[in-house]
């Protein structure tokens, strides 16, 4: 999984939210899933569809949804957007509801297609066909374009039709942060927790996404107590942590920096990234992080002539890593905590299997042995890397190699000098050299090669990474 970044990284993670059906009936607000309309399966009732409970592969079928995420993983970004728009062309003949062109639009929207998402829900709203659920996700969309204003008449308008939607107040909240109009965001966010009070599911997270959001704004106003208040109940509502408002707190000083970001989080963040990952990767942010530890193996005495290898990728991402690795594998598993990366890794075809997990647990369940373990900007979500290190000193072969890349730390903070790693300023994790070289010695690895390299830029800065090549001993450990 090569690690998001952007010229204005988010500061709040892309969730995997769940979409809650609705009807075509604007007054009636959210719909319970026994009305789910008969265009959108039960596997397909959140956004991204795949979750814990679905799997790649679990929703493979004829309908429209399904058809759109085939073909976003499997990379045809222009037949996508071809298909969302040829569906809601098709709305009035074939009965498809505002939900269903609802969750294309937010597809669309994922694929870094705000404009084409505003097209496909606008005639819905101007005919006055658009129900809570659409003109939030239309909000969403024009936002993104920069219409804010236009954002805020949509939202409003959801409010009027269903003005006890948890989901509707916290967009308008976030569209009135966006606006700076600070005080009425705090109401909206607020009036989220008067209302979700059960401890249903659907309240929890609620619950949880408004306390988050209090945290970052009451922290935009450097009012840290109230913001750690905040983060803290976001836990407390989400032990998952699919917010990262445990390093939020950690930045805060309010505890101690985590070892590692939660999976949850992680999982989140790419499954929204998933689809307009490799063209900002490999366009905007200039991103070359495969090219170069494949030629950092390559020039490492004895690599090309020990292969081909039966390899993991561990953060696979959408295949990147494989596309640079394939000629010296004999066979390539994936491993990735996002289903929707795991779609496409297995859609680009360099994988013999690709399993959507995490990284130890899934090192220790397979046993492989692997003569080639690759980590391409993946160990930037793990601070702590000794039980990565354990599992890995666990399964691979003797000689077996160890090919990583790591946001470099200067270790000059304090966090870094007592643990070796720290948080970055992109809620990241950095990691010394002096520590790479300790748990290199202590797990039985030798250090072939370990460069500092520019593996991509971030807001035009080149962000400097460990290129780690590390070999097992003669004697597995």
């Amino acid at each position: 999984m090569q690690g998001p970044a952007g010229d204005n990284p988010p500061a709040l993670p892309v969730l995997a939210k769940k979409m809650s059906p609705v009807s075509d009936n604007p007054q009636d607000g959210m719909a319970d899933a026994a009305a789910l309309p008969d265009d959108i399966p039960p596997s397909l009732t959140v956004n991204p569809p795949f979750t814990d409970h679905a799997r790649p592969g679990d929703t493979e079928g004829s309908d429209p949804l399904s058809e759109m995420e085939r073909l976003i993983a499997a990379g045809e970004r222009e037949q996508a957007i071809a298909h969302a728009e040829g569906v809601a062309a098709a709305r009035d003949e074939e009965g498809w509801s505002a939900g269903l062109l609802s969750s294309l639009a937010h597809c669309l929207i994922d694929l870094g297609e705000p404009a084409r998402a505003s097209g496909l829900l606008e005639p819905m709203m101007a005919a006055g066909q658009a129900n809570a659920r659409a003109l939030t996700v239309l909000a969403r969309a024009m936002s993104l374009e920069g219409r804010h204003q236009e954002a805020l008449a949509a939202l409003n308008e959801a409010s009027f039709l269903n003005g006890r939607s948890a989901e509707v107040l916290l967009a308008l909240g976030a569209a009135r942060m966006a606006a700076e109009d600070t005080a009425r965001a705090i109401a909206d966010f607020e009036r989220v927790l008067r209302i979700a009070t059960d401890e249903t599911e659907s309240d929890m997270h609620a619950r949880a996404e408004a306390h988050f959001r209090l945290g970052e704004t009451w922290a935009s106003l450097d009012e840290t107590e109230r913001a750690a208040r905040h983060y803290r109940a976001a836990q407390a509502d989400d032990p998952v942590d699919r917010r990262g408002a445990a390093i939020r707190l950690a930045e805060l000083e309010a505890q101690p920096a985590p070892v590692k970001a939660s999976a949850a989080y992680v999982r989140a963040l790419f499954d929204g990234y998933a689809p307009r990952y490799d063209g900002h990767m490999t366009g905007t942010l200039a991103y070359r992080g495969p090219e170069l530890l494949a030629a950092a193996a390559e020039a490492a005495e004895g690599f090309s002539v020990s292969g081909p290898y039966d390899a993991i990728d561990l953060g696979c991402g959408t295949g990147l890593s494989g596309a640079a690795f394939k000629r010296h594998c004999a066979a390539l598993t994936g491993v990735d905590l996002s289903p929707r990366m795991c779609a496409a890794a297995e859609a680009s075809g360099f994988y013999t299997k690709v399993i959507a997990g995490e990284l130890v647990a899934t090192l220790e369940k397979e046993h492989g042995p692997f003569g080639l373990a690759i980590a391409c900007d993946t160990v930037i979500y793990l601070g702590d890397l000794a039980p990565l290190f354990g599992a890995l000193a666990a399964t691979l072969t003797p000689q077996g190699w160890f090919v990583f890349s790591t946001e470099r730390s200067d270790g000059t903070s304090d966090e870094a000098m007592s643990r070796g790693f720290e948080i970055g300023p992109t809620r990241r994790f950095r990691h010394t050299e002096a520590y790479l070289r300790e748990l290199a010695e202590s797990h039985g690895f030798e250090v072939s090669s370990l460069d500092v390299e520019v593996l991509r830029t971030e807001k035009r800065v080149p962000v400097e990474s460990f290129v780690c090549v590390m070999r097992r001993g003669a004697e597995r450990g």
